[in-house]
């Protein structure tokens, strides 16, 4: 019975440190890969979704995306002449491919789970670290400079925009008084400090909004989102998909928004025909099997779209009676 209790534990050990593509399946298979294909990994991580795409190609291309330098070491490990791994932020993409030369691509919003569980990362509210946050090197602004020298006011908005905290508020001016006291220095002084500060119970640790919130702002998260896609729109062949796996409802609005078909009216009410940029076809929200969150609890807050660049670009004409 010892015996089947160390090895059980040792079992669950090592899943805590193995990162999960999420929703992989699903992801490939909306994805449709071509033998002959060329596809876009935005956001390797630990290149789960990377080689799955290459398991499937022969003579097609796979490039892959992230500013992390342990991603770099992954990707090093791929010995595939069919793929291609570019250390930058996927908001770049643009400046490596030709308009309409992609077959598809494919983002995932998420932090990596390998990222999280290194303390020295600074992710993690559960383990004690220096206040970083930074998906890359590159970047100089870090968790430390947001929380010790931002207003007040910015504070409220980042908590609010990216970590819908419901006491935006109070957090950031509690957070203004202490550091003038001392300034915050560590993953787990920030987090005790707003578990002490919050009065809303909740099911998740009371830091989770919060931590959420300042890594976004961190690594400028919806910016180069909104860059990157906006850059897909072009890149894409007729009939590519861009699949985009988002675990925040901001970052699945600004899919869905961007994408969404606009409609224009002449202002003498006469038919037009709309001559808006080509058309994409948006899938509804795709969330992970009950299996999936059993066995990775992170992909519980995780959902997917399906982006399809249509063949046939509609001719709208509104008429007015």
């Amino acid at each position: 019975m010892a015996c089947q209790k160390l090895i059980l534990k040792n079992f669950w050990e090592e899943l805590k440190i193995k990162h999960f593509p999420v929703l992989l399946n699903e992801s490939i298979k909306a994805l449709s890969v071509k033998k002959s294909g060329n596809y876009v990994d935005c956001t390797f991580g630990r290149g789960g979704h990377s080689k799955k795409i290459l398991s499937l190609l022969s003579t097609g291309k796979l490039t892959s995306f992230d500013l992390d330098h342990e991603s770099e070491k992954s990707a090093a490990e791929i010995k595939n002449s069919n793929f291609n791994f570019i250390r930058a932020n996927f908001s770049e993409v643009s400046s490596f491919f030709q308009i309409s030369s992609l077959d598809g691509a494919i983002i995932d919003c998420g932090v990596s789970s390998p990222q999280i569980d290194k303390p020295e990362r600074g992710f993690s509210f559960q383990k004690d670290g220096p206040l970083d946050m930074r998906f890359g090197d590159s970047t100089s602004k870090t968790c430390y400079d947001i929380v010790n020298f931002y207003s007040e006011k910015n504070l409220a908005k980042i908590f609010k925009e990216f970590g819908e905290e419901k006491q935006s508020k109070k957090i950031a001016k509690a957070i203004c008084i202490q550091r003038e006291k001392k300034k915050f220095e560590t993953t787990i002084q920030l987090a005790i400090f707003i578990k002490e500060i919050k009065t809303i119970k909740e099911k998740k640790n009371p830091a989770t909004k919060v931590f959420q919130a300042l890594r976004m702002e961190v690594n400028s998260e919806i910016d180069n989102l909104h860059k990157c896609l906006i850059s897909l729109k072009k890149l894409m062949k007729k009939g590519g998909k861009i699949i985009v796996i988002s675990f925040h409802s901001i970052e699945d609005r600004l899919v869905k928004n961007l994408f969404k078909h606009k409609e224009k009216i002449h202002e003498k009410k006469i038919p037009i025909k709309n001559d808006s940029s080509p058309e994409f076809k948006v899938s509804k929200l795709i969330f992970p099997s009950d299996q999936e969150v059993e066995m990775n609890v992170r992909s519980r807050s995780a959902r997917m779209r399906v982006i399809t660049k249509l063949w046939v670009k509609k001719q709208v004409f509104i008429f007015f009676y």
